[in-house]
Formats: structure tokens, sequence, C-alpha cells
């Protein structure tokens, strides 16, 4: 991998976040790494940072209060042409409805649907 990329997780569940710190830095795959608590958080960021600060690969959890994974993409959608960066998202879930993965297959913006818990592999493949 020639440069490390910014990744930023949005997901609610404290213990999923710590765990995932604890091995991105175990890993060293990743840096900076950005942590927000829901979809409302990180659209925030992204309205008042510039596109050099925004993440590269958005690991976006499905079930959160505040803004949902569903809301945050299309009020995403709505902001992403302003951003002047191209945001790869992935959706990490450990929602097991084939509904929700139907929902995600047909929508543009999302990469790839992933089951939690991510792996070591999968995220090297996604950064790669």
């Amino acid at each position: 991998m020639s440069s490390l990329k910014t990744v930023a997780l949005i997901d609610d569940d404290p213990i999923y976040i710590q765990a995932f710190k604890n091995l991105l830095n175990t890993w060293q795959i990743a840096n900076p790494f950005l942590f927000f608590a829901n979809g409302k958080e990180a659209l925030n960021f992204m309205q008042v940072n510039e596109a050099s600060e925004l993440p590269d690969i958005l690991l976006l959890d499905l079930n959160m209060p505040v803004m949902n994974g569903w809301n945050f993409l299309e009020n995403f959608n709505k902001l992403a042409p302003q951003l002047q960066k191209n945001i790869g998202i992935y959706l990490v879930s450990s929602s097991i409805w084939q509904e929700d993965i139907k929902r995600a297959q047909q929508i543009e913006l999302i990469k790839e649907f992933i089951s939690k818990p991510i792996f070591k592999e999968k995220l090297q493949e996604i950064l790669g």
C-alpha cells in the first residue's frame, strides 16, 4: 500500500468503536481515523471541513440514534457534489435482513455491504 488513507467509522456502539480503534492501531493500515456516533455528526464534520481533511473511506453502520445510516446516505447524496472528494462508502452492519442487503445493493453510493465485524483482510482490500 503506497499511502495510508483516512478512514471514518460512523457507529454508535462504544464497544465496537473501541475494538475497531485497537485493531486499526495494531494493524497500522490506516491513519488518521475519524469516529462519529451517528450520521449527523459525520455530515456536520463534512460540511465544515475542506476536502483534504475528509475521509477517503466511510464505514457506515445502519442502526444509530439521531441519524441512521439510511438517512445519512440520503443527506450525503445531496452534499457529495460540493465536497470535491470521492469518498468510498461501505455499509458495515450487524443487520442480517435481506431487505437491508438488497436496498444497499441498489444505492450507487455504496461500494459494498459488509457484515460485522470487519476483518483485517477485508479492510486491507478496501484500502488497497
